[in-house]
């Protein structure tokens, strides 16, 4: 097997094997299988097939907790600005640690790391639930769940990790990573999807205790995985990359946050939107409907994930943001907005995709974990600012008023993409920090 822990992330210049690259950046890719194919072959690579499972479980929780938050606070005390104000301090509270915590699975590796991540994130639930049941004093709400968001571990950057590890410089790896790109998407669509449901048909506090289980599962069942994980970096003289000094990651994070703010807004205001009309079960399905969509345009992007660059593929997919997430305004029925939400779906996983092949560009071996983990930062906080706000404009206005903050947030992403169009481009290998030699054989 190569030295993947060592080795360089793939860049324009130096594309995977059998890649030709030229001078725009654009690859040439003439061994990339087709659409079936690479997605077979990707699930064939050993190991692959043992954590992928557990780390889409594992990512669950990362949008069911703060949709269940909302949900739970909202059934106790009738105020959407209130739940969404806690699942915000919980979601800036995460995003704010997660690259610290990127930079401790580097350092440290994964399954120690996901361990604690664990058990924090069980503390914080289990404070938040009796906190708000019992009716104790709101900061106490708010010290919750901070402590619960903080520790929930990025599993999805750990997903991305092992694939690294597993096919450093295969014409594999831009597939990889627009699978985890479409799960992740699917994630943050989904999450809400089965909190919604399980508050309307269980109980107000069952979708918080269901996300702290998936977790529990998910995050063991990853950690258990020990022939994938990138283990522990040795310490090395060379300094670590600085990754928020990159000019082109600073663009891809506006880009990233905007579309956490649109998904903030939708998930309050779909579930919102079908409670004015007595169907609180639809919120779900609306959500759901999101989540195709989404998933269908991302698996079709990852197919053709390696027929043009990172860079012109998210600006291609980042320009049709404002059109679909402003969709959802003209829809008036239920049975309007079922085609709505499909179609605004499909315009989100493609530039998350990008996102992240991009991200894969810029950052070397040693900081790739940390380098996903702020992206996860980017999208955790914008839904952080989308909840509550849509959740003000609900309480004010009704659903239809929340579904301005997506609409919004959709141009937002676009002009970003555009305005930050040149600084986009990877770095020269000869500026990207180079990881140290594996140490010599005895």
């Amino acid at each position: 097997m190569r030295s993947e822990d060592t080795a360089v992330a793939p860049g324009p210049e130096h594309g995977p094997e059998g890649t030709e690259s030229v001078p725009d950046g654009t690859e040439s890719v003439p061994g990339t299988p087709g659409a079936g194919f690479g997605y077979r072959r990707l699930l064939l690579t050993p190991g692959a097939a043992r954590f992928i499972l557990p780390a889409f479980v594992g990512r669950l929780p990362l949008a069911m907790h703060a949709m269940g938050t909302v949900l739970f606070i909202q059934a106790r005390t009738g105020s959407y600005a209130v739940g969404g104000g806690v699942a915000a301090c919980g979601a800036i509270s995460e995003a704010v640690c997660a690259p610290a915590v990127g930079r401790a699975l580097d350092q440290h590796g994964q399954a120690r790391v996901l361990l604690l991540g664990v058990c924090g994130h069980l503390l914080g639930v289990a404070g938040l639930l009796s906190a708000v049941w019992s009716g104790a004093p709101r900061p106490t709400w708010f010290a919750a769940a901070v402590v619960a968001g903080a520790s929930l571990p990025p599993v999805g950057s750990c997903a991305r990790a092992r694939w690294s590890r597993l096919l450093a410089g295969s014409a594999l790896l831009p597939t990889a990573f627009a699978l985890e790109a479409a799960l992740d998407e699917l994630v943050f669509i989904l999450g809400p999807t089965f909190a919604t449901a399980l508050v309307a048909v269980v109980a107000p506090y069952s979708a918080l205790l269901v996300s702290a289980s998936l977790l529990v599962v998910g995050a063991l069942g990853l950690a258990l995985q020990r022939g994938t994980d990138p283990g522990p970096h040795p310490p090395s003289a060379a300094p670590r990359q600085r990754i928020l000094r990159l000019p082109a990651v600073r663009v891809l994070m506006a880009i990233v946050f905007a579309i956490g703010v649109g998904f903030g807004g939708f998930d309050v205001s779909m579930v919102a939107f079908a409670r004015e009309r007595n169907l609180a079960a639809f919120g779900g399905l609306l959500l759901g409907l999101f989540a195709s969509g989404s998933a269908a345009s991302g698996l079709i992007s990852g197919a053709r994930a390696g027929r043009r660059a990172p860079r012109e593929r998210l600006l291609r997919a980042a320009m049709l943001l404002p059109v679909g997430f402003a969709l959802p305004l003209a829809g008036v029925t239920i049975a309007a907005m079922v085609p709505l939400a499909i179609l605004a779906g499909a315009t989100a996983a493609p530039t998350m995709i990008s996102a992240n092949a991009t991200m894969e560009r810029l950052v070397d071996a040693r900081s790739r974990t940390e380098g996903f983990a702020w992206l996860i930062m980017a999208i955790a906080s914008g839904v952080a600012v989308g909840s509550p706000l849509a959740g003000e404009l609900i309480d004010s206005g009704g659903a239809r008023r929340g579904l301005v903050v997506p609409a919004a947030a959709g141009l937002a992403a676009g002009l970003a993409a555009l305005l930050g169009r040149h600084r986009l481009q990877p770095p020269s290998p000869g500026l990207r920090p180079q990881p140290p030699p594996p140490p010599a054989a005895q």
